[in-house]
């Protein structure tokens, strides 16, 4: 039977093995970047943009739906990602991350260009900006992951509305090239400096074009867009002049049956070399 005096000691020696343990593990853990936690905080905000625009679509579809329950379970999502969306705007003004993993299938460019530009029309009609489509393709299939790929256009789309003056228009583009899709969302805003086309797709840069409603700026949108083209095997570009508008283009392999069909495993993120 232990003494008490030796259930002391056995307990301080336990403690100290413990913290022995504990620090070596510490000296394993991965430094903080609070760089690489804003730029994923930002991503996740991309995401969520998305879902908030498919509840808008899905509220305005199912205005005259009789049922009670499902207004009520919309409001619930709507409510829920309202509470999301705050809670990531004080993770950016407050880990590395690692690569994403993309699950990638036959996804319809041109049905999300039009959508976009749909909830985009009414948001920047609260600065007297039009929002025009020009692109005769009904469809564009491509090998992609449709969320990530939303939340690329949907950046480009929100800087467009951010920067564009009161009054301007934003066209957005969709053609054939080759053995692409490409995709351009022009503006007619202040447009990019030589300096700030450096710049370009580096995480946590402001470059010098100021938002003309107020809206807030991370500097990391740019940068979470490129990697997502990246990753999808697709190129993220622009072409500006200062003083005459920017040109955001993105393009991306079409869908090819024989390469991206059902033999083609749906967890690779990108597609195989041509």
């Amino acid at each position: 039977m232990t003494t008490p005096k030796q259930n002391v000691i056995a307990s301080i020696n336990t403690a100290k093995a413990n913290l022995e343990r504990a620090l070596i593990e510490v000296e394993h853990l991965p430094s903080f970047d609070p760089g690489a936690f804003r730029f994923a905080a930002h991503a996740m905000g991309n995401y969520l943009a998305v879902v908030q625009g498919s509840i808008q679509l899905l509220s305005r579809e199912l205005e005259d739906h009789p049922s009670a329950t499902v207004h009520r379970w919309l409001d619930g999502v709507q409510h829920a990602s309202n509470l999301m969306t705050q809670m990531i705007g004080q993770l950016l003004h407050s880990s590395s991350t690692a690569e994403l993993k993309l699950v990638c299938s036959k996804f319809d460019l041109a049905t999300l260009v039009l959508n976009a530009c749909q909830l985009y029309q009414h948001l920047a009609g609260e600065k007297n900006i039009g929002v025009t489509v020009e692109s005769s393709l009904r469809e564009a299939d491509v090998w992609a992951d449709g969320v990530a790929l939303a939340a690329v256009l949907d950046n480009l789309l929100s800087n467009a509305v951010k920067f564009s003056p009161p009054g301007k228009r934003i066209v957005v583009r969709l053609f054939s090239e080759s053995a692409h899709f490409v995709c351009n969302v022009q503006d007619e805003g202040p447009g990019l400096s030589e300096e700030d086309q450096r710049k370009l797709f580096q995480r946590g840069v402001r470059l010098s074009a100021v938002p003309t409603g107020g809206e807030p700026s991370t500097g990391y949108g740019l940068a979470v867009a490129k990697e997502l083209i990246d990753q999808l095997g697709g190129e993220l570009w622009c072409v500006s002049q200062l003083g005459e508008g920017a040109c955001f283009s993105f393009r991306l392999p079409r869908y090819v049956e024989d390469k991206h069909g059902p033999s083609q495993s749906k967890t690779d993120s990108k597609p195989p070399a041509s």
